[in-house]
């Protein structure tokens, strides 16, 4: 049987484990995430910091013993562009389900938690990103009800060539 509960310091090791397979699992969709044995630290910790000044949380899915989830949720987040509604929302920053445990509806349980927590904090909506290329992603997400809101483009420009992420 598999309950959602806060994470808990005692899971910051395997926490990170986890924000670190999320972003080795994103890495094939976009080539502008760094390595994660190159950011993994960095990263968690702004993650963390980010929860703790929006009063946000972290809940995890626990199967027997071993988590195998989490959401990450920023509490109150101020909108950054003055043409928008100034109340602050909340952000779902990170969705992950171990491989072995998706299609048991664990990652809907871990939004539904993130929602009510959301609708707790007094936040009007939630927000989420997801990489365009990640059709997975977009479906789950489309199926509970999100819909895109602002599409971000890109194009490469410039001629140096990359590898791993940094101009050589």
């Amino acid at each position: 049987m598999v309950s959602i509960r806060r994470f808990s310091e005692a899971d910051r090791g395997v926490l990170r484990d986890l924000v670190l397979q999320l972003h080795e699992t994103l890495r094939p969709f976009d080539v502008d995430l760094a390595p994660g044995d190159q950011i993994i630290e960095r990263y968690f910790n702004a993650l963390l910091s980010k929860v703790e000044r929006t009063a946000g949380a972290v809940f995890v899915a626990e199967d027997d013993g071993r988590v195998v989830g989490y959401v990450c949720v920023w509490g109150l987040v101020t909108p950054d562009d003055p043409d928008e509604r100034p109340d602050p929302y909340s952000f779902m920053a990170e969705l992950f389900v171990q491989p072995d445990c998706r299609g048991l509806g664990i990652g809907r349980r871990l939004v539904e938690q993130a929602e009510r927590f959301a609708a707790g904090c007094g936040a009007y909506k939630m927000e989420l990103k997801a990489l365009a290329q990640n059709e997975s992603a977009m479906h789950f997400y489309e199926a509970l009800g999100y819909a895109p809101r602002v599409v971000i483009m890109r194009k490469r420009i410039g001629t140096a060539e990359r590898e791993g992420g940094i101009a050589s």
